[in-house]
C-alpha cells in the first residue's frame, strides 16, 4: 500500500500531472468562451442554410424547366419539378421561423422538406442530401417534437447537458489517449533511463510489487484525471451555461434501423469504452517499458501498436473481427453511433483480454529485467 502511494504521488506531483490539470481547465473554459462568442451566429448559419438549399433547389427547377419546354409530355419530370416547387416553398416558410421559440414550427417545416425530398430524391432528382442525412434529421426531429425538446446545435450549444457532450466526445476523440502517453507512457521505460529503477530493485520489494503499484497508480491517476475533467465540465458548464435536459435524444443506428440515445446513457458508453482502452495502453506501455528500456522507443512502439490495431479495425470489415480485436474503441465515438450487425460492447472482452495477458507478460519479465 505505502508503494502504490508513492508512485501515485510521483504521479500526481509531477509538472507533467499539473499542466495537463490546468490545461483542461484552459481547453473547457475555451470552449465554453467559443460557445459564447459563435451563439449568436447560429441564427444566421441557420438562416443561411436555408438560402443554401433554396439555391439548390432554384437550379434543379432551372434544370426540370429546360426539360419541360423540350418535352412537355414528360410525366415524370413534371412530378420532379412539383416536388422541387413544394420544397422552394417550404423554405419560404421556414425562412420567417428561425427564432428560437418558434422551434415546434421549424421542426415541423424541416420534416415536410426533408419528407418531400426524400420522394423527390427516390424518383430520380439530384440533391446534396444524402439519404442517411434524411432520415437521421427526419427521426431526430420527430424525437425532440414528441418529447417537447427544443434542438441545440451540435457544435455551440451552451445547453448543460449538450456542452458536456461536447467536452466528452473531444475527450474520447483523442484527448484521453494524449493525456495517458503524456503523463503515464513513460511509468517505467525513464526510471530504466536515468537508473533510478536501480534503488527499488535493491529494496526488499518484490519486483511484481514494484509493476503493479505503477499499474494501478497509473489507472487511479488516469480516474482522478477524468473526474476532475468532468468537475470543470460541470462547474463551468452550470455557472456559464443554459438548463438543458440529459434526456437529449442522439441519433443512432442498430442493425440499419434507427434508434435514440439519451446524453447520458452516450456519455455512459463512451467513457466505459474509453477508459478501457487507457488501462489497455497503461499495460502496453508497462510490457514494452521493460522491453526497450527507453522512453522514446517505448512511447513509438506503444503508438505503431495502437495504429496498426485502429488500422485493421477501419481496412478489416469482417463481422467475426470485432469480438477479437481490442484496439476498435481507440475512437469509440462511430462504434457507439453506428452499430450495424454489431453491438457496441463486443470487443470489449478482447481488451480485457489483451490488458491482462500484457500484464502477466510484464509481470514475469520483470522478475529478470536488469539495467543496463
Amino acid at each position: 500500500m505505502r508503494l502504490l502511494s508513492f508512485e501515485l504521488k510521483k504521479i500526481l506531483f509531477s509538472k507533467k500531472f499539473l499542466y495537463i490539470l490546468i490545461g483542461i481547465v484552459i481547453g473547457v473554459a475555451f470552449l465554453m468562451a467559443r460557445n459564447f462568442i459563435f451563439e449568436s451566429s447560429i441564427e444566421k448559419e441557420a438562416s443561411e442554410r436555408v438560402d443554401e438549399l433554396l439555391e439548390i433547389n432554384f437550379a434543379n427547377a432551372k434544370m426540370h424547366q429546360s426539360i419541360l419546354e423540350e418535352d412537355p409530355e414528360n410525366e415524370e419530370e413534371q412530378e420532379l419539378r412539383r416536388l422541387n416547387s413544394a420544397m422552394i416553398n417550404n423554405l419560404y416558410e421556414a425562412r420567417n421561423v428561425l427564432e428560437p421559440n418558434q422551434f415546434q414550427q421549424r421542426l415541423r417545416l424541416q420534416n415536410v422538406y426533408y419528407s418531400t425530398g426524400k420522394e423527390y430524391k427516390e424518383k430520380g432528382g439530384e440533391h446534396s442530401l444524402t439519404f442517411q442525412e434524411i432520415s437521421h434529421s427526419l427521426a431526430l426531429n420527430k424525437k425532440l417534437l414528441e418529447s417537447t425538446i427544443p434542438p441545440e446545435h451540435e457544435t455551440y450549444s451552451r445547453a448543460f447537458p449538450n456542452f458536456i457532450k461536447q467536452v466528452i466526445d473531444l475527450f474520447i476523440t483523442l484527448g484521453a489517449l494524449i493525456i495517458v502517453l503524456l503523463v503515464l507512457g513513460e511509468i517505467m521505460s525513464s526510471e530504466f533511463e536515468n537508473r533510478s529503477i536501480n534503488l527499488l530493485f535493491t529494496q526488499p520489494l518484490k519486483r511484481t510489487h514494484i509493476l503493479a503499484s505503477k499499474f494501478w497508480s497509473s489507472i487511479i491517476a488516469y480516474m482522478m484525471t477524468t473526474v476532475f475533467l468532468f468537475a470543470v465540465t460541470f462547474i463551468i458548464g452550470y455557472v456559464f451555461g443554459y438548463q438543458g435536459t440529459f434526456n437529449y435524444p442522439i441519433v443512432i443506428e442498430v442493425n440499419d434501423t434507427i434508434e435514440f440515445l439519451t446524453i447520458a446513457e452516450y456519455m455512459m458508453f463512451a467513457i466505459i469504452a474509453v477508459s478501457l482502452s487507457v488501462f489497455m495502453i497503461i499495460a502496453l506501455c508497462l510490457l514494452f517499458s521493460l522491453f526497450f528500456k527507453h522512453t522514446l522507443a517505448t512511447l513509438f512502439a506503444v503508438l505503431l501498436a495502437l495504429l496498426v490495431g485502429y488500422g485493421l479495425s477501419a481496412m478489416v470489415s469482417w463481422t467475426p473481427f470485432t469480438w477479437v480485436n481490442p484496439f476498435q474503441y481507440l475512437l469509440p465515438k462511430e462504434i457507439i453511433l453506428f452499430q450495424n450487425g454489431r453491438v457496441w460492447w463486443q470487443g470489449i472482452p478482447a481488451i480485457l483480454v489483451l490488458t491482462t495477458c500484457s500484464y502477466l507478460v510484464a509481470n514475469q519479465k520483470v522478475k529478470t529485467s536488469k539495467v543496463d
